[in-house]
């Protein structure tokens, strides 16, 4: 196969999630844009948006964190509570074009999304036809609170890098696996749920048993642990407890890690109710990944990861479960089987989701 039949070959495979990458995030800015200039109110401090909307509309709530990480590095210990990988790159991007940090940290996640599309992309149609895989991106990108992968959190390097090691275990890159986890550790620590997917798919591609646990690449294993702690290490260094994110998560962040437990007992905001009931669609579609065998790599991690958003992800678990990514591949299968219905779930998630948009751009209480 020459070069350039090479180059339209992966063209043709790019053209579906780059697509869809560059329509969503117009209108996703032009909508934030838009309504900014008609409403320049904000619902907190400053109160007031200064200048046409841009991309530090989208830079809002948490992504505040990131901006004092990146511009001062770990000096308040509640900062801790925050891991690197999104902050370090925006700094990087700051000092090599100049551009705000702000606009940076949203630069660097939109990045981290497209990636992560295509990855999905590819992951999709590995395991199914191309027209579900089409659909399960399509639904993947129009979850309502898929636009947080648009924002300056590090949820879109999440999915990048967990997709990406799923991938790469699938195809029997058991350590490059194991280095794209690692990095998604230091992204968020909710990464490291995808190990069990490539420990279920190393133990299945050697038919299982007890010699299946001796492998040397099971020790590929051990590798986003130790990424993953290197922040740990820098802790112990800067404030002298390697422990300090986990002591500031029970005192400072303690409301943040509540979960349905605590839901179910209490008296919570209009907004968390919605979470929890969105929540339930990924929910479905993690469960959903145990009914195909060949699904099942998705579902090792799918499954877990739902449940720990259910029991310590209460405040954040509509940003958390649009993460879910393997959820959206059992959900687009069943979708392209009802094609009457797959314009109307798109479009009122797109609708909802733009809802949820002006929301979050006008610092209404959507993070």
């Amino acid at each position: 196969m020459g070069w350039m039949t090479r180059l339209r070959v992966l063209g043709a495979e790019l053209a579906f999630p780059v697509g869809l990458f560059f329509f969503s995030r117009l209108a996703l800015f032009l909508l934030a844009r838009v309504s900014l200039v008609f409403d320049d109110q904000l619902h907190r401090a400053p109160f007031k948006q200064v200048g046409l909307a841009g991309l530090d509309a989208f830079c809002r709530w948490d992504c505040g964190w990131y901006t004092e990480i990146a511009q001062q590095g770990y000096v308040r210990p509640q900062a801790t509570n925050f891991f690197p990988l999104l902050p370090l790159m925006g700094r990087l991007l700051h000092e090599a074009t100049g551009l705000s940090i702000p606009v940076a940290l949203v630069l660097i996640a939109n990045l981290g999304g497209l990636l992560g599309l295509i990855v999905l992309y590819r992951l999709f149609r590995s395991l199914e036809d191309e027209e579900t895989a089409r659909v399960s991106l399509l639904l993947f990108t129009a979850y309502p609170f898929a636009f947080f992968h648009s924002a300056g959190y590090p949820e879109s390097w999440l999915v990048c890098l967990t997709a990406l090691s799923v991938l790469l275990s699938l195809r029997g890159r058991h350590w490059l696996a194991a280095l794209a986890l690692g990095l998604g550790g230091l992204a968020r620590h909710l990464s490291l749920v995808a190990g069990l997917a490539l420990l279920f798919q190393q133990l299945r591609s050697r038919g299982g048993g007890l010699r299946a646990w001796f492998h040397r690449d099971i020790l590929a294993l051990a590798l986003p642990l130790v990424m993953t702690s290197l922040y740990f290490v820098y802790l112990w260094r800067q404030f002298g407890d390697p422990q300090l994110w986990w002591k500031v998560r029970n005192s400072e962040w303690a409301g943040a890690w509540s979960g349905l437990g605590n839901w179910l007992r209490g008296n919570w905001a209009p907004e968390v109710n919605l979470y929890v009931a969105m929540s339930f669609i990924p929910g479905v579609g993690a469960l959903l990944l145990a009914r195909h065998r060949r699904w099942w790599p998705l579902a090792a991690f799918g499954i877990p990861l739902m449940l720990v958003l259910w029991t310590v992800g209460l405040v954040g678990l509509g940003r958390y479960s649009a993460a879910v990514w393997p959820a959206f591949l059992p959900l687009g299968a069943w979708l392209g089987r009802h094609p009457a219905l797959r314009g109307p779930v798109v479009l009122g998630f797109a609708l909802f989701q733009g809802m949820l948009v002006f929301l979050f751009v006008h610092s209404y209480p959507i993070n």
